[in-house]
């Protein structure tokens, strides 16, 4: 098992910077504003450079006085601007329709994310120093991304952070493929596409999900993919637990919502793996639950 980074000097620096981001992403991820980026990038800075100050600035960080290596350090390899139209590319967004489809309290609806507001863009990256930087993305222009909603509220959606982190384990899957939760397909898509892939087999405990994965999303996959897919509704911990060597050579979860609420999953998950120790098996942002592993 991955054991969590060695204390380093940079640890209270770390700290800080996991703080202020919680705070700027649950409560000010809309604190810049495209006005004022172009201002500022008008001066002569990239816009990358233009969105880290005016950032640190609204979070009371000096990054031209007492808090300047604290800015270099964190703020400035932290944050990147990302392009729309690379996210619309992806085969997922230009196969899969949302239309609104709901099922109980269960719905398929696009959402936008607007110009400069911040977001997650992939997983904790762990520099050779010590330092620990999570990263965080913004675009300069609305980007529409489709979103699963219970109660109104959104639970699962594909935001970059949601393809970029997961790049690594599509790339790993061959064979028989398990996977620990349905969410809005897009692992189950881009695995079932893989030549090297010869089956997914799906795990979710949600039925309301299940219902509108395999109405309104399954059906759009292209034939040869959709015929390898198999979904199971099952609680994930209980299943891992009657696997037997064989029976599958790839698994991947994804039944957290973010680290906080994952890395108890993720333990017990790992438990499991005894059950069928010869498979390979993959964890969404496990890096990111690695700096809050006891």
């Amino acid at each position: 098992m991955n054991a969590r980074p060695d204390k380093t000097s940079f640890d209270a620096q770390n700290e800080r910077f996991l703080k202020i981001l919680s705070a700027y992403l649950n409560f000010y991820e809309t604190v810049v504003s495209l006005e004022d980026l172009k201002k500022v990038a008008g001066a002569g800075v990239s816009e990358e450079r233009a969105f880290s100050l005016l950032l640190a600035e609204a979070l009371g960080v000096d990054a031209y006085g007492a808090d300047r290596a604290f800015y270099e350090n964190y703020f400035v390899p932290s944050i990147k601007k990302l392009e729309v139209a690379d996210y619309y590319a992806d085969e997922y967004y230009e196969t899969i329709k949302f239309t609104g489809a709901k099922s109980g309290a269960a719905e398929l609806k696009y959402m936008e994310c607007k110009p400069c507001q911040g977001f997650v863009r992939d997983d904790f990256e762990y520099l050779p120093d010590g330092r620990v930087l999570p990263k965080i993305g913004f675009f300069t222009e609305v980007y529409r991304y489709p979103a699963a909603l219970a109660d109104g509220r959104e639970w699962m959606t594909l935001l970059p952070n949601e393809i970029n982190s997961q790049k690594e384990f599509v790339g790993a899957a061959f064979g028989k493929v398990l996977t620990y939760g349905l969410g809005l397909g897009y692992y189950v898509f881009r695995s079932a596409l893989k030549k090297s892939v010869s089956s997914v087999t799906v795990v979710d405990l949600d039925k309301n999900v299940i219902k509108l994965f395999e109405e309104n999303i399954l059906p759009q996959f292209p034939p040869e993919a959709r015929a390898k897919v198999k979904i199971v509704n099952a609680d994930a911990l209980k299943f891992g637990k009657t696997l037997k060597n064989g029976d599958f050579d790839y698994v991947y979860a994804d039944i957290w919502h973010d680290a906080g609420d994952g890395v108890p999953l993720y333990l017990k998950l790992k438990e499991n793996e005894k059950y069928m120790p010869t498979a390979k098996y993959g964890y969404w942002i496990e890096k990111t639950m690695k700096n809050y592993l006891p």
